[in-house]
């Protein structure tokens, strides 16, 4: 039998312990175990998380299919996007194709142009970079995203 000392049981332990799988959950998941134990308030946040989840899901899903049908001669110049351009028709293909679900546009024009304005300084003049493809070209599914991303994150919180 082999005699380990006490340091080396917990070396050991420590190991061991460091070899359990991980078991981590969201805090939308946190919340729905909470609503099943009857707290209300968490099934309310849970839904709404569900929800946002979902919504982003489907922002995803537009801009995949905006940048297969995306005129690039329009919104490129020298294989760089042009964001404030792109800006203006990425938010009215959005809100068309979410009308349905009741998603319209909260800014007047004058404001969504000025928006649009400070995207495009953000990404090109500013971080220099803007997403793109496998193949160096500008990738418009994430920029649909970004965009989107940043109406709700920026554009709606200025206009307040």
């Amino acid at each position: 039998m082999i005699k380990l000392s006490y340091r080396q049981y917990l070396h050991v332990f420590i190991i061991f312990i460091a070899c359990l799988p991980v078991a981590a959950e969201s805090i939308r998941e946190y919340h729905q175990r909470q609503c099943v134990k009857g707290n209300t308030v968490s099934c309310g946040k849970a839904a709404a998380m569900l929800e946002g989840e979902r919504h982003a899901e489907r922002i995803v899903e537009l801009g995949d299919n905006f940048a297969k049908t995306v005129d690039r001669s329009a919104l490129e110049e020298g294989n760089k996007p042009l964001l404030n351009e792109a800006y203006t028709v990425v938010l009215a293909d959005y809100f068309k194709q979410e009308s349905d679900n009741g998603i319209k546009r909260g800014v007047a024009i004058d404001i969504l142009e000025l928006c649009a304005n400070h995207y495009h300084d953000h990404w090109r003049n500013r971080k220099m970079w803007w997403p793109t493809n496998d193949a160096g070209e500008p990738d418009w599914s994430t920029i649909y995203y970004y965009i989107v991303e940043h109406y709700y994150g920026y554009c709606l919180r200025q206009s307040l």
